[in-house]
């Protein structure tokens, strides 16, 4: 959809400062960056954000920033009012950006949250205007949250991941999408380090986990959330309860401070009534959510999300795959999705990596993907049933 004419022409600095008088929740948020950001535009003088203060501000005169980003005059019109997904723009080279700008990406969702609440009556939802132009080339090591090189997995004869050359963008909802059974979850595990591959390695964060001791591994977890396919809910506790464990397991939070937290988390997902009530007692999509709330908890830079729509009616994951995207801008970071669902990966995927037999077939941006002429991703689009996908195949 694209931005009403009648939108209004915001100066950069104005626009900044109108976001930080937003939510004070999603605005202390941003600190997470740590770094500091110039956008510039011709014909504007530009802002500096200074992610590295608390709270976050915008110092009275310029000054140097760690992080560079370069609009043309129509990307910069876009950015102001929550429009330029800056993942989709930097990756696919339309905007230019100079420093480590991985460390803003984490934080982007939350800023352009911010920055397009003050124009909710425009009907421009901030997720739907696709990069210009396809993506021809690899994308930047330093803007992966997640990378996957040469992975293998073996279990007996049965060789599930053949090479698995996966690369998920900062800052984005990515979708790892195929048919079952092609080794998307195995790939997961490798991710939070529950299993070791047979060859290859997996970086997080540019850090490659076989050069981890076994105390730093169980430390990156700590800032790794999973969404497990039925929630994985302590069977013995309650909701409430299950929220709160990584927050005893891994923080020194008084009681107040905790209950503070799982609320928040509780309320943010619909079950603010149901912190007293059983996993035994809740629906699947209730579970779900449960489990979506607890690997929130402490807050992650990363949140995997294994197959979250299986055993749920089509309404149901329309409302979860909304309830992951609103999740996604509150709280930014990067969100890895694996799912078959076609229209589950649609509705949410701002990148797409299609896995088939072990091996990344193709990755982009959606709308890359979603045009493929690739025959495999054109029938599992489909949903035909002639073409490469078959019974046994």
């Amino acid at each position: 959809m694209a931005i009403p004419d009648e939108a209004p022409v915001l100066r950069i600095e104005e626009a900044l400062a109108r976001a930080l008088d937003g939510d004070a929740g999603a605005v202390a948020r941003l600190e997470h960056a740590d770094t500091s950001v110039a956008f510039r535009a011709p014909g504007q003088d530009g802002a500096v954000l200074l992610l590295d203060r608390v709270p976050t501000l915008i110092p009275a005169e310029d000054e140097p920033a760690e992080i560079e980003i370069l609009f043309t005059a129509e990307q910069a019109r876009r950015f102001v009012v929550g429009a330029l997904p800056l993942t989709a723009a930097i990756v696919s080279g339309q905007v230019r950006a100079e420093g480590p700008v991985r460390k803003y990406l984490e934080v982007d969702p939350i800023l352009r949250k911010l920055l397009g609440e003050g124009h909710a009556g425009s009907e421009y939802d901030g997720r739907s205007d696709a990069p210009e132009e396809r993506i021809t080339e690899a994308i930047d090591p330093a803007l992966l949250a997640i990378e996957t090189r040469d992975l293998h997995k073996s279990f007996g004869s049965n060789h599930i991941l053949q090479g698995l050359n996966l690369a998920i963008p900062e800052g984005a909802i990515s979708v790892i999408l195929g048919p079952s059974g092609t080794g998307k979850s195995v790939c997961l595990q490798h991710v939070i380090g529950i299993m070791k591959p047979d060859a290859g390695d997996v970086l997080i964060r540019g850090r490659a986990l076989s050069s981890m001791s076994r105390a730093e591994i169980l430390g990156l977890r700590r800032t790794i959330g999973v969404m497990f396919q039925d929630g994985a809910l302590f069977s013995a506790q309650n909701v409430y309860e299950n929220v709160a464990f990584p927050l005893r397991q891994h923080t020194d939070f008084a009681e107040s401070e905790i209950r503070q937290i799982v609320m928040e988390h509780l309320e943010s997902v619909g079950l603010a009534n149901a912190g007293s009530r059983m996993p035994n007692e809740l629906s699947g999509g209730m579970r779900k959510r449960a489990g979506l709330a607890r690997a929130l908890a402490l807050n992650p830079g990363i949140v995997l999300c294994d197959e979250p729509d299986s055993g749920l009616d089509p309404v149901r994951t329309a409302l979860l795959g909304d309830l992951l995207v609103e999740r996604h801008a509150e709280h930014g970071g990067t969100m890895v999705v694996v799912t078959h669902n076609i229209m589950l990966a649609r509705s949410i995927a701002d990148h797409i990596s299609v896995v088939w037999r072990g091996k990344v077939l193709e990755a982009g941006m959606t709308e890359q993907i979603l045009q493929s002429d690739t025959p495999f991703i054109e029938q599992f689009l489909s949903g035909a049933a002639h073409g490469p996908l078959t019974m046994d195949a």
